[in-house]
């Protein structure tokens, strides 16, 4: 119970920390990146760099069974969309990482057993609603 709350926390933890600097369009100073980078994949299960190479489809089926399935996929969302806000060079792959990261957020809204004002509202900053 106390490994699955200190789980819990550092995910929020992250997420927090990426939302903030989505909203405020501040890059990450690239220590912090790391270190949330480096607490995602251990949470994950894989880096930044593999999740780029995922579909949506990969990301759902990666937790099928796992009880933290929900702040698994939330987390994966939130890194898609910090790489898309750092991504320049390529305007589809930008787009892409987005999509996918919004698609994300909304099915954990749909589907998770939390409502989250944050998530609802970034959902629809990113819809540009």
């Amino acid at each position: 119970m106390i490994k699955q709350d200190y789980l819990i926390r550092m995910i929020q933890q992250v997420i927090s920390a990426i939302v903030e600097s989505l909203l405020r369009r501040k890059p990450m100073r690239k220590q912090e990146w790391e270190e949330y980078d480096g607490m995602a994949r251990q949470i994950l299960g894989f880096s930044a760099e593999e999740l780029k190479t995922m579909d949506i489809s990969d990301v759902l089926g990666r937790y099928d069974g796992d009880k933290d399935r929900m702040d698994k996929i939330e987390l994966a969302a939130m890194v898609l969309l910090k790489i898309a806000d750092e991504t320049e060079s390529d305007p589809e792959l930008k787009a892409k990482f987005r999509r996918d990261g919004t698609e994300l957020l909304e099915y954990v809204q749909r589907n998770g057993h939390t409502y989250s004002l944050q998530r609802e509202m970034l959902v629809a900053m990113l819809k540009g609603r």
